[in-house]
């Protein structure tokens, strides 16, 4: 058996896998006090037979093995968490081998492995909601460096006559600060649930997203773009971003139809939960 940590803003998941994937038990926690959560996370873990614990945190996340603050929640807006040793916490008190990935890292290896993505060699993982996130992953390695990847936070070229200020704290006009769900609800007045799909703030959205897609694909060419989050879950916004998409990308780049380009997540909001699990089998194989 295995097991797996689904680290998020508001709650924890926690669950324990058989070794075929089928999900026996799960818990769920209110993110808190980070050491009153090891411990309820600990309690749950503790007096089963798994052989190892595949982690996906909110971030920043240090996950180079090589720094010294290497299982650290990093500059976290959950003050609790910052500089939180998170991975050598639970190392305390779990004697057990354990992987750890961000939040979408783990969503991205659930679809890259068990998902839309599962026969595909390489895939790129968005989510867009109340930020962004993202993840890529080739030939079942997640692609990472002196850190994993900040997808949202790169510049985007804005429309010349678009004089809207993204809502980004660190880069305001980047990915983030054009795209997420604050942004939509920024430019409309309105939180982007409440609006109809034709209000001009998904429109531009949608143009910037396809811009994003478009940047992403140029410099790593991906096999298949999975997005999703509130944003792109909107009633046809993700055929607005496809529409754009085909605009921008012309004739250069030959790809697939952007209806099996651009594709929401198979496995929905267990993708993160799953690929705990699927890490937790790579680290027990060490």
């Amino acid at each position: 058996m295995y097991g797996s940590i689904e680290l998020g803003g508001t709650k924890i998941r926690c669950g324990i896998f058989d070794d075929g994937g089928k999900l026996l038990t799960e818990d769920r926690i209110k993110t808190a006090d980070p050491y009153d959560n090891v411990e309820e996370i600990v309690e749950f873990f503790k007096d089963s037979d798994i052989k190892s614990i595949g982690i996906g945190a909110f971030g920043p996340i240090d996950v180079d093995k090589n720094s010294k603050t290497y299982g650290h929640v990093l500059a976290t807006p959950k003050r609790l968490w910052r500089n939180f040793d998170l991975l050598g916490e639970l190392k305390k008190k779990l004697d057990l081998p354990m992987g750890l990935t961000t939040d979408v890292g783990a969503s991205g290896i659930g679809e890259y492995e068990l998902g839309a993505a599962k026969d595909k060699t390489s895939s790129l993982y968005l989510t867009i909601g109340t930020g962004i996130g993202g993840s890529y992953i080739q030939n079942g390695k997640l692609l990472e460096g002196y850190s994993h990847p900040e997808m949202g936070h790169f510049e985007l070229p804005k429309e010349d006559d678009d004089d809207f200020e993204g809502v980004c704290d660190y880069h305001k006009n980047c990915f983030e600060g054009l795209c997420s769900g604050p942004a939509i609800e920024k430019r409309a007045g309105e939180k982007g649930e409440n609006l109809d799909i034709s209000d001009p703030a998904f429109a531009i959205t949608a143009k910037y997203i396809a811009k994003g897609l478009y940047t992403y694909t140029a410099i790593l060419r991906p096999h298949i773009i999975i997005i999703g989050g509130g944003v792109c879950n909107k009633e046809g916004m993700i055929d607005k971003i496809r529409e754009e998409f085909d605009k921008i990308k012309g004739d250069y780049l030959v790809l697939p139809d952007s209806k099996e380009y651009i594709v929401f997540p198979e496995l929905g909001n267990e993708a993160g939960l799953i690929g705990g699990y699927v890490l937790a089998k790579e680290i027990a194989r060490e």
